[in-house]
């Protein structure tokens, strides 16, 4: 679908993106993750051609594109960080509106924002204002307008930032069904339960650089595991020790916890506490979280 190769940006001389290279496949969710200044915003401006790169070039289907074409632009919607709509006019206008722009044939237009009303929840509240909208609303209406003039890619720039739980839940389970519809999506942010309930594919972006790219499960296999946590009521790590070798584990302590990691460990569990039997106190299964791993990374990576 698209390819990125060697994108560059600086500015006055700081580098903000430095060679990200990177690429989405047609029908994939693609999420950018890292913390905030990392160039995540940056690169979805350039990609959107808000701004111009260093250096770098941009495929799509092979072919080298230039996102401040207006041909281009035609093949890509955005979902902004902050709503971006007119907030006197209500849903139905703000759509009416962006369609004439992108040039959609009047009919067509009808029939389509019809569709993007009821997908986004708006429908009942089509003849409103946008500006008396709520946050998730807001939010809800602006995809609708990133999807008016129906794109082969959509970009998402932290598209759930500031909403509430409900609305964040809301707004995760339109992505996925657009997913499901065979959309392409490009998407930063920094929230991990986001990242590892939508995407496909994931990259961590650091100070400018691309760090990790994989599956969320590669992703959380590279750069942490699952782990149990237990207390013993006597001192038994002899037995601990021999325990876990048998079984292929490792173990350290961590202040009055011992952690166990290792391969299986939720079949291995029961063996544990069998071999443990009596001296456990507390005895805790804890599967590694995407934010665990990028806690992780980012620590080894300030080192």
């Amino acid at each position: 679908m698209i390819s990125i190769k060697d994108i560059s940006k600086e500015f006055d001389g700081v580098k903000a993106l430095d060679n990200v290279t990177l690429s989405v496949a047609k029908g994939e969710t693609f999420g950018l993750i890292g913390p905030n200044g990392a160039g995540k915003t940056t690169l979805i401006r350039i990609l959107t051609g808000q701004i111009a790169p260093t250096h770098g070039d941009i495929l799509m289907g092979g072919e080298t594109v230039y996102p401040m074409d207006s041909r281009y632009r035609l093949r890509v919607g955005l979902v902004p960080q902050e709503p971006a709509f007119y907030g006197r006019l209500d849903a139905h206008e703000n759509l009416l509106l962006l369609s004439r722009l992108y040039g959609v044939d009047a009919k067509e237009a009808a029939e389509r924002i019809d569709s993007l009303l009821a997908m986004a929840g708006l429908t009942e509240h089509a003849s409103r204002q946008a500006r008396f909208y709520s946050r998730g609303m807001q939010q809800r209406l602006s995809l609708a307008m990133g999807l008016v003039h129906e794109p082969e890619l959509i970009y998402m720039d932290e598209p759930t930032s500031g909403l509430d739980p409900e609305a964040r839940s809301a707004l995760w389970e339109l992505i996925i069904r657009l997913a499901a519809e065979g959309r392409s999506i490009f998407i930063t942010t920094h929230n991990m339960q986001e990242a590892d309930r939508i995407c496909n594919r994931l990259a961590i972006l650091a100070e400018g650089s691309l760090r990790e790219e994989g599956t969320p499960a590669e992703i959380k296999g590279l750069l942490g595991t699952d782990r149990v946590e237990l207390q013993l009521l006597d001192d038994r790590t002899t037995e601990l020790d021999v325990l876990c070798r048998r079984l292929g584990l490792t173990w350290k302590m961590e202040g009055d916890t011992v952690i166990v990691t290792g391969l299986e460990l939720p079949d291995k569990l029961p063996e544990i506490a069998s071999g443990l039997a009596g001296s456990v106190r507390n005895l805790h299964y804890r599967e590694v979280t995407l934010e665990d791993a990028f806690l992780r990374f980012m620590r080894e990576a300030e080192r």
